[in-house]
């Protein structure tokens, strides 16, 4: 029988960290995790990350590499019930629950999330990968 798997949410920007911080993720995920899980992550990332990869900031580039890592590393792809459009903070807040795990490095996602869903874990980055 195997055991229920975590989803471990990832943001746009905690997928960015690869190309602009050089600190492999993924790696740092399975440091962290003590139990099965599966990274995941909703459309409106792709869709956000394609539009970051297609446009001249410095951003650009760090977008390209999270495209390429997410087919490398075979996240799964999440649908979500937000309509079309809808920022992808938004898209996590509606289709989250308390036993997910959500990666990111958005201060105000983070802020929202402690308080609309005290129960969930969040990881983020400060020097190395932690879970709070």
């Amino acid at each position: 029988m195997n055991p229920q798997r975590t989803r471990v949410i990832l943001d746009t920007n905690f997928l960015m960290i690869p190309g602009q911080k050089k600190i492999d993720i993924f790696e740092q995920i399975d440091r962290i995790m003590t139990t099965p899980y599966q990274l995941c992550i909703f459309c409106g990332t792709i869709d956000e990350l394609s539009k970051i990869a297609l446009g001249k900031s410095k951003d650009s580039g760090a977008a390209k590499i999270a495209l390429k890592l997410i087919k490398q590393k075979n996240l799964k792809t999440l649908k979500n019930s937000a309509v079309e459009n809808s920022h992808v903070d938004d898209i996590i807040l509606g289709n989250i629950t308390d036993s997910d795990i959500v990666c990111t490095e958005d201060k105000a996602l983070k802020r929202i999330l402690k308080h609309k869903f005290p129960k969930i874990k969040i990881i983020s980055l400060n020097r190395k990968l932690i879970m709070r």
